[in-house]
This record gives structure tokens, sequence and C-alpha cells, in this order.
């Protein structure tokens, strides 16, 4: 069994225990981490975890939120769990820009954190065809990661002395009734879902009069993912300049699952501001198991031109 695996933990570590450690040592890197519940402004960290699965612990959300608490202090500091898998960390970004826009709360965190590294999981994607190997093509290499993103009103950042490094346009989402569980049996996934949520960013294009220049998503070896993405991009293609030029991270560093957003927003800014991307306007989708779809859409500083290869 092959997977991606964190450099540090040893393999021994139990599964609650690493997504714990993955979890708070991303939160300790973010601009005034330390002073999260300190510093008087009300917060909003929601944790995005995974989808139920066996060698899932249960109500696995709930104990990362209370070593979120225990580790930053309860006084200014709400939890919110979002366990949908691998969309979640875009649905938080439409959720915590709806509680700043709503003045529900100063501060936002969107903090994503996955693991397969558990026996009983690994067993139970081998046995059902997910698990890549020699004699599974279809199947995925899994890994262990975890993300988080700051957002904050423009006004806050100015006082709060830090440097906005782009800025979250707009989220769509939307359902999509065949599943990946579902596909095959008695219907074909034609991308209905993730076409919706694409055509659900329409506005915030048409209003920028600029299309989408760079695209990350959570495709990962599945044909299910990658036959529901053609479909939609037969749909979607004039919202983008390339459509047909996507990034999947899930080839380098193994499918993350719920640390897909905030991680892809970092890829997205590292190009960005590094001068590799297309272009400064990039979208950020995924799809989860129980059928969410959802697409995150940034705007980055203008960066400068790419050089020829």
């Amino acid at each position: 069994m092959r997977l991606a695996q964190d450099a540090v933990m040893g393999p021994d570590v139990p599964l609650a225990e690493r997504m714990k450690e993955l979890l708070l040592s991303t939160l300790l890197q973010l601009p005034q981490a330390a002073a999260l519940s300190a510093n008087g402004l009300r917060t909003l960290l929601i944790i995005c975890a995974p989808e139920p699965r066996p060698g899932l612990p249960d109500g696995i959300a709930e104990m990362l939120g209370r070593a979120a608490m225990e580790r930053f202090g309860p006084a200014n500091l709400r939890v919110q769990y979002l366990p949908h898998g691998h969309a979640a960390g875009m649905l938080a970004f439409g959720v915590a820009a709806k509680a700043i826009d709503e003045g529900k709360t100063d501060l936002a965190v969107v903090a994503g954190v996955d693991s397969y590294h558990e026996y009983q999981t690994l067993k139970w994607m081998d046995e059902t065809g997910q698990l890549k190997s020699e004699v599974n093509r279809d199947g995925f290499f899994p890994g262990e990661a975890a993300g988080a993103c700051l957002l904050a009103p423009s006004h806050l950042i100015s006082e709060l002395g830090l440097q906005p490094l782009g800025r979250l346009t707009a989220v769509s989402t939307a359902p999509e009734r065949i599943t990946i569980k579902r596909h095959g049996e008695e219907e074909v996934c034609v991308g209905e879902g993730l076409s919706s949520a694409f055509l659900g960013l329409r506005s915030a294009v048409d209003m920028g009069r600029r299309n989408i220049t760079d695209t990350y998503c959570d495709l990962n070896g599945q044909r299910y993912r990658s036959e529901e993405l053609v479909y939609a991009i037969l749909r979607v293609q004039h919202l983008s300049d390339a459509a047909t030029h996507y990034l999947h991270p899930a080839d380098c560093w193994g499918d993350v699952g719920a640390a897909s957003g905030p991680l892809f927003a970092t890829l997205a800014y590292a190009a960005a501001s590094k001068g590799y991307s297309h272009g400064s306007r990039a979208a950020l989708w995924a799809s989860s198991e129980g059928g969410q779809r959802a697409v995150t859409l940034l705007d980055f500083p203008t960066s400068p031109p790419r050089k020829a290869a």
C-alpha cells in the first residue's frame, strides 16, 4: 500500500493524534495565531473534516475543535464544523465570508485536515477499489495534510498591520445527484452539479470582465472525477481563458481530502506572487463523495508576465 505521509510523525502515531498535530501546527503558522482569542476580536474557526468512513473515529471534528480551544483559549473563539470531505474547504470559505459580511465575527479561519493513515481505512479502500495499485488503476494514492487561511475585512487587515495576500471574490455551491457511489448503477454522472457550481460564478466573472486564468482541483486518478470534469468543461468553458488547463496537486502530495481547499488557496497565492501563474484570477473546486460541489474564485494582485520557456 502506497501513501504520502507526514515527514515528521512516525507511522505508529494513531490517526486522531496525527490529525490533531497536523491541525495545530498549521494554525500556529497563521498571522496573529497566538492572539486569535486574546486580541479582543471575535474569531470563527471552521474545521473542515473528512466525511464518515471506516477507520475514522466518531466525533473526530469535535475532538479537533476541543484541541484548538485548549491551545488558543475559549474567550472570543467560536468553532464550527464542516465534515464534508473534499469540498469542505470551499464550502467553508463561503460560510466564513457570510459570517464576516453579516457582522457575526471579526476574523474567520478556514482550517482543513485529513489523513488516510489508518489500517482500517486503507483496507476498506483496497477492498472497494479506491486504493491505487498494480491491479486497480482507477484508485488514488492517499495522503495526509492540513491547511489554514485567515479571512478578514479589508479595513481590519490594515488595522492589524497585515499584508493582504488575495481577495475572496465569490463562492458557489451545488449538489450532485449521481454521487461516486451511485455512478454506473442506474445512471452516469454527467457533471451537472459541478457545472451548476461553476455557472454560479458568472456574475462575478462578468462584473470583473476577467475570465478564470488558473484552476486548482481535486482530481486524483479516479475515472469518475475525470469524467465529471470533462462534462462540466463543455458547459462552462466560456468562463475560463484555458478551460482544459488545470492543476491537480494529488499527483504530487496524494489525495488530501478535507485539507484541499486551504491548500489549493495557498498554491494559487504562491503561483500568483512568484509569477508562474497564467494570470491573477484562480478558481478552486472540489467534489465530495456525499454530493457537495463547490467552487471558489480568488483574485490576486497582478503578477508579472510569465517568461517564455
